[in-house]
């Protein structure tokens, strides 16, 4: 699809509306709108060895969790009901951080939800990576340009592209991929149809980019400290290696102060058994 002002506006306005239509179609609707643009979209490599952090928070009658697949991808792809930043309903993606504060406050309900709770476990594995990883990059956008350096240096070859072009199609290209950006950088507010577009596009990329392992974008709710990933658990079996886990407690000490009173870790994962062995 050719591009200029004109016809990326009623492209973006397409998406807005089927985001906004409560119908089983209108997914499909944003999918097929997305595969009529071909992405020229700039795959970061994070290097052999980089770190991949997950958490996950306990039910009330879960101490430890024993098994890497507890704190891994899910694999009760029916319980999955609604859409996530990346994943479809019954869709299984692994969703991390290059940062161990942001791996934390994503899932935490205290930090998230603003849940008033006496006390919160919550599980963080740690995975390194045994190849290098292949991560499809957006650029930033208006909202959070400047407040994470990680992201805006990844996006500088993007823009670079963007004004070497310098013709209309390259600008109207590139309102496409802030406002695509903005999706991404957005939070949702518990209204799982605000991931419709992201996700459609997560799924898009895997399907036309065969060596993505994953999508990069900032984290809602601390936008200035590392990177979230959205992973195929193909890449995760594949490229990740876990290495170990750690468990935090976090207690209401004073009203709504909520303070970390332990910290477990586990000893380096022993490949063959698959058990996570606590150093208690």
């Amino acid at each position: 699809m050719h591009f200029d002002d004109k016809e990326v506006e009623k492209f973006i306005n397409r998406l807005k509306k089927a985001k906004e239509e409560l119908s089983k179609q209108s997914y499909a609707d944003i999918k097929n709108i997305l595969n009529s643009v071909e992405f020229n979209i700039p795959v970061a490599i994070f290097p052999k060895g980089s770190n991949f952090l997950r958490c996950r928070v306990h039910n009330e009658n879960e101490i430890f969790f024993t098994q890497v697949k507890d704190l891994s991808y899910r694999t009760d792809l029916e319980n999955i009901k609604n859409f996530g930043r990346a994943n479809e309903p019954c869709q299984s993606i692994f969703y991390c951080s290059n940062n161990d504060w942001i791996s934390f406050v994503e899932i935490s309900k205290i930090a998230r939800e603003m849940e008033d709770k006496p006390l919160e476990y919550i599980s963080g594995g740690l995975w390194v990576a045994t190849e290098d990883i292949y991560a499809v990059t957006l650029m930033t956008n208006d909202n959070i340009i400047g407040k994470n350096k990680e992201l805006d240096e990844l996006s500088k070859n993007l823009q670079k592209h963007i004004i070497d072009q310098n013709d209309e199609a390259a600008r109207a290209y590139s309102k496409l991929m802030e406002f695509l950006s903005k999706e991404f950088s957005t939070e949702a507010k518990k209204d799982s149809k605000h991931y419709k577009i992201t996700a459609a596009f997560t799924n898009c990329i895997f399907e036309n980019i065969q060596n993505a392992d994953c999508i990069v974008y900032p984290s809602t709710l601390d936008v200035e400290r590392g990177l979230n990933f959205a992973f195929k658990p193909e890449s995760v079996d594949k490229k990740l290696h876990f290495y170990s886990a750690m468990r935090r407690k976090m207690q209401n000490t004073t009203e709504k102060n909520y303070l970390e009173t332990e910290f477990i870790e586990s000893e380096r994962y022993l490949e063959k058994t698959e058990i996570i062995n606590w150093q208690i």
